[in-house]
């Protein structure tokens, strides 16, 4: 790097480095990774300077180097987590079954107990394993009215499991255990 290249950067550093530094820690909530997120990207402006054509757009140039910095660092902190799939999550299992297994046999019940344009739905979308799109043109209405059924659908869903279970969750937020309240159960 010439002296002239230096002064450049210099010169960038000074202009550029408060925006950028809000722009970085906007995305990146831990403050110390901004900063060294930041001095990446000057040092990768520093380093490809001379591959920068038009010096008109530097500012969005530092801007995209900031972002793509940005997405690797999300990369490699996703590649830190161990993700458990929906058996591991449920493995816990109470009388041999599952607790969604416990909860099936509910669903049908509760279905039934729905208005119909909603139970339609709701089984089209879940059970029969139809895009809303799908089931709104199968039809012929809006997909708007489908979304609204199957939002409604779910909120009553909801209500009748909350009236006759109990839910406790784990540190998670996954469901460990149900217990039913069957003098309050809808069945």
């Amino acid at each position: 790097m010439n002296l002239s290249e230096e002064q450049e950067i210099e010169h960038l550093y000074k202009s550029f480095r408060k925006p950028l530094f809000q722009f970085i820690s906007y995305k990146v909530s831990d403050a110390h990774r901004a900063e060294e997120i930041l001095n990446d990207v000057f040092f990768k402006a520093a380093s490809s300077i001379e591959t920068l054509r038009e010096k008109t757009k530097v500012q969005s140039w530092l801007f995209k180097i900031a972002s793509n910095l940005i997405i690797d660092y999300y990369r490699k902190r996703k590649e830190n987590y161990v993700y458990l799939n929906d058996d591991m999550l449920l493995s816990e299992e109470v009388d041999g079954e599952t607790i969604y297994d416990e909860l099936n046999c509910c669903i049908e019940t509760f279905l039934c107990k729905l208005p119909k344009q909603y139970s339609e739905s709701l089984k089209a979308v879940y059970l029969d394993e139809l895009t809303q799109n799908e089931y709104a043109q199968k039809k012929n209405i809006k997909l708007s009215t489908v979304k609204s059924q199957i939002k409604r659908g779910k909120e009553s869903m909801k209500s009748f499991f909350e009236t006759c279970c109990t839910f406790e969750k784990d540190r998670l937020n996954n469901m460990s255990s149900c217990t039913s309240n069957s003098e309050n159960c809808i069945n």
